[in-house]
This record gives structure tokens, sequence and C-alpha cells, in this order.
């Protein structure tokens, strides 16, 4: 017989099951979702391992049927050697020249762009808008011969200038669309009160845009860094000589130039590729929090 006791605590005992399967079923949810964010981490970070490994084993291992997660006796020195054969140091500072001349460029020229979409009305605007956004769906081999006539024609073949000039006139479409979008973002309230206070437009684009900016601006100063660190086809376009190459560019040395020897220099490309990524990594360690702020803030899929 259910007495009256027994009536009031079983809606009690139902709750605590009922909560207790929730939390289980939540428990195993988070679980789940931490190892396939792990499974994938790893996929993502073994050409990483794959690239660290390689730079540490013997030319005979890389090229052994059977693949080698780890060398037998890391050899530590193939680092040294890719400096020691090729004049590596001098083409990283090359690639360290060219990112710093492009990322202030393209900071301060592709802000001044962005602003001007963002706030100003002129005549034309949108379809100005909409031709400059067109530009990204220019293939960059369709204009490859008029650009390096021009560059050779002003005899600035072989010279920096063909490879940074474009970051000081606007950078790319992209990162001004990047920043239109964030500029976008800012109440305009903040435009107002600044103008009713006396401030023109370069005051308020420097004293209240520009400092909210950061996310933005750090985006695009990592964006910037990594197409020019990356670059390949443009360095080995407009330069011939090999005291200008990059470090980009230099990596085909290991491929497909003759050394001293003939023997295959697998294990140092790798140990190159390993040494270019450093300056990347450490970057983006260093800014990831903007870096990532930036892109959730100006609502782009990178």
């Amino acid at each position: 017989m259910t007495t009256t006791s027994d009536m009031a605590t079983r809606p009690i005992s139902i709750d605590r099951h009922t909560s207790e399967a929730v939390r289980k079923r939540r428990t195993l949810t988070k679980v789940i979702t931490y190892f396939c964010l792990t499974l994938a981490g790893l996929m993502f970070a073994f050409p990483l391992y794959w690239t660290v490994s390689s730079s540490l084993q013997t030319w005979q291992e890389l090229r052994s049927f059977t693949p080698h997660l780890w060398p037998a006796t890391p050899q530590w020195h193939n680092y040294a050697d890719v400096f020691q054969t090729v004049p590596f140091a001098r083409w990283m500072a090359n690639s360290f020249l060219i990112v710093f001349i492009t990322i202030p460029g393209t900071i301060i020229t592709a802000t001044l762009t962005a602003y001007a979409f963002a706030r100003f009305n002129f005549v034309g605007k949108n379809v100005w808008f909409i031709l400059m956004l067109g530009t990204m769906m220019i293939p960059g081999t369709v204009t490859l011969i008029p650009q390096y006539l021009l560059w050779f024609k002003l005899k600035l073949i072989n010279t920096y200038v063909p490879l940074t000039i474009g970051s000081w006139l606007g950078g790319s479409a992209f990162m001004i669309f990047l920043l239109r979008q964030f500029i976008l973002s800012i109440p305009r309230d903040l435009d107002e009160a600044a103008l009713i206070d006396g401030a023109g437009p370069f005051r308020i684009l420097w004293s209240v845009i520009v400092p909210l900016m950061k996310p933005a601006l750090t985006t695009v100063a990592i964006l910037q860094f990594l197409n020019d660190w990356n670059e390949f086809f443009a360095p080995f376009i407009y330069l011939n000589r090999a005291e200008l190459f990059t470090a980009a560019v230099g990596l085909r040395y290991f491929q497909y130039i003759p050394l001293e020897t003939n023997d295959p220099r697998d294990h140092l490309l790798m140990a190159a590729a390993a040494v270019m990524t450093i300056p990347v990594i450490a970057l983006f360690a260093a800014a990831q929090r903007y870096f990532i702020s930036g892109v959730v803030l100006s609502g782009l899929k990178l």
C-alpha cells in the first residue's frame, strides 16, 4: 500500500534520476567532443610533426621503403648544414626585410581605403567597391606578363620594388574588405561625438577608430606576413640573383640546384622548411588572441 510519504518522495526521486541522466549525457557529449577535437588536432599537426621528424633523419632514412616516424639517431647537424650549404640566413633576412616593408604599408593604406568606404559617401562608392572586390577574381597569371614588362621597362627587375609597392597602394582587396567590415561594426555615435568635439576625419580615424581596430589590424598584419613569407612565384619571377632570393625561393636549391655533391638533400630541405615555420608559429602564438578576435568580429571565414 502506497503511503502519503512515498507519494511525496517519488517526484523528488524522479527529478534526481532525470538530472543525473542529463548530467551523464552532457558528460558523454563532452568526452566525444574533446575526443573528436583532439583527433582533428593531431591530424592537422601531423604534417608539422612529419616535417620536424624528417629534418632530423638522414636522406637514406627518408628514401627508405619503410617510413620512419622518428629517426634512429637524430641528425641535429642537419640544421647547421642548411646554413653552411647555402646562404640561408641571408635569404631569411631578405624575407624579413620584405615583410617589414609590406606590413606597415598594407596596414596604413588599407585602413585609409577601408575608412573611406565605410564612413564617407561619394559618387560611385558602391560601384568602386564592387570593382575593387572584383579584382579578387582575376588570376595573378593574367597580369603577370604586363606587370613584368612594366617593371622591366622601369629597370626595377632584381629589386624589391615589384614585391613591396603593392602593399603601399592599398594592399589587397581582401584586406580592405576585412577592415571595412570591422569599421562598419564600430558605432557611428563615436564618430559624431568626436566630430562635436571638433575632431576632423583623420583625427577621428587616428584617435577613435584605430584604437578599436587592434584585432583587425593584427589579423591583417598576420595575413600579410603569411602572404609575403610564403610567396614563391613573384620573387622567383622578379629576382634572378641568388643574394636577393627570399627563403621560399631558396628552398629550390635543395631540390634542383646541384651543389658540391650529387647526394639527395631531402633531409636539408625538410630542415630548411622547419626553420621557415618558426617565425610563423612564433607570430601566431604571440598574436593569436587578437587574430581570432579579429576574424570573429569581422565575421569572415578564412
